[in-house]
């Protein structure tokens, strides 16, 4: 199964190199790099229509079989470490603590897979929002790890209602910027404003910078990222 995995990773990885790079220069799975079953750093956060989600969405249900069976088996540790470490890594060193770090980092891989982002985007997203603090509320009423409003709880099939759960609000959040993104046909820049509901006026001061921020956020999130592939490599 592990190499099943690594193939679908590297028949992905081909697709978004001959499409058009979005605003954001993400990818929609962006994953790993090219030796750890990974997508390129420059790939883009794409929507639907563009990434093909049927294969993203069979590694994701294979991601959460492993997740649900144990931490025992070889394809479990094999996946964790191409897909799961590097973006644990990364969000420690954005603040997050190293046992939060690593409940976090696989449902936002997991996730991420299932609705075609770039785990690198959604973990951006996440720091941004709310720093990793799962209890987070805002002043506008918004809960959770990726801030979602309580109108979208139990809005969205298989994600339930607490948005004070880890799980939960990742499944939320990973729902609700694909569907951005599907609205405004893959542009990331719009998806993002809509996401934090800068769409029409400003609710928060300033809201048209929020896709700046989680670019800025993303860029240290990869370079993290790169630098735990390469250690384990190194290893």
């Amino acid at each position: 199964m592990l190499e099943e995995l690594e193939r679908l990773a590297r028949r992905v990885a081909a697709l978004p190199l001959a499409a058009p790079l979005l605003v954001l220069g993400g990818l929609g799975l962006g994953k790993l790099t090219a030796r750890a079953l990974a997508l390129p750093g420059e790939a883009v956060v794409r929507p639907a229509g563009v990434v093909p989600r049927i294969h993203l969405d069979g590694l994701s249900r294979r991601m959460e079989e492993l997740r649900l069976a144990g931490r025992t088996t070889e394809e479990y540790v094999a996946v964790y470490q191409h897909h799961v470490a590097p973006i644990e890594r990364a969000l420690w060193r954005q603040g997050v603590s190293r046992a939060l770090a690593r409940r976090v980092a696989w449902p936002v891989v997991e996730y991420s897979y299932r609705n075609g982002l770039d785990p690198a985007t959604v973990a951006s997203v996440l720091v941004v929002e709310s720093r990793g603090r799962p209890r987070a509320t805002s002043p506008m009423g918004a809960r959770g790890l990726m801030q979602v409003m309580p109108a979208h709880a139990g809005r969205w099939r298989g994600c339930g209602r607490n948005l004070y759960d880890i799980d939960q609000n990742i499944c939320h959040g990973t729902r609700i910027l694909a569907w951005y993104l599907d609205r405004y046909r893959g542009d990331e820049r719009r998806a993002l404003l809509g996401y934090n509901g800068c769409v029409r006026g400003t609710n928060t001061p300033d809201c048209w910078r929020y896709p700046d921020k989680v670019r800025r956020v993303r860029e240290r999130i990869r370079a993290e990222m790169r630098a735990a592939r390469l250690s384990h490599a190194g290893g």
